[in-house]
């Protein structure tokens, strides 16, 4: 641990970061850090589970020999192109994320999950690393019936994710 190092505060009014907060945004609901980019520095991804009426957002900082940075953030949601889906109230996309390099190529994929899709059934979604960051292209989402699991009782597929 660098203890020599200021401790970053980050919220949605942090300059660069994208959108602005609001009450009940959730931003951090879901946090990870990986080197999505494979440039060899830890990126962070940032889940804001209630933005917009709970459909949610994730954001993705890129890190650099000097740590993290703002500019050059990305925000995804179910509305970004490429993102199969769309944002509905309630879904929480961001509730939880991962980063990691599932590929072996040195670049993290992302990894989100909203556990409200679909009436609290949940899903997740997968998007590749690639040297600019996460990618839309090829992006996939899958449910609990691609998996076998129940949807009676709302299961909240994709409520713990892990790596």
């Amino acid at each position: 641990m660098n203890t020599g190092r200021t401790p970053l505060t980050l919220t949605q009014n942090t300059a660069g970061v994208p959108d602005t907060s609001e009450t009940g945004d959730a931003f951090g609901s879901g946090v990870s850090l990986g080197d999505v980019n494979g440039d060899g520095y830890a990126d962070l991804a940032i889940g804001a589970s209630g933005e917009n009426s709970g459909a949610g957002s994730l954001t993705v900082l890129y890190g650099s020999a000097s740590g993290l940075k703002t500019s050059g953030a990305k925000a995804y949601s179910q509305n970004t192109a490429g993102v199969p889906g769309a944002g509905e109230k309630s879904d929480r996309f961001g509730g939880r994320t991962t980063l990691v390099d599932h590929t072996g190529d040195r670049r993290a994929e992302l990894t989100v999950s909203a556990p409200g899709e679909n009436a609290g059934d949940g899903a997740v979604w997968s998007l590749r690393g690639t040297t600019t960051g996460p990618t839309t292209s090829g992006a996939v989402s899958f449910g609990p019936s691609a998996t076998d699991v129940a949807t009676t009782g709302s299961p909240g597929f994709g409520k713990t994710l892990g790596s």
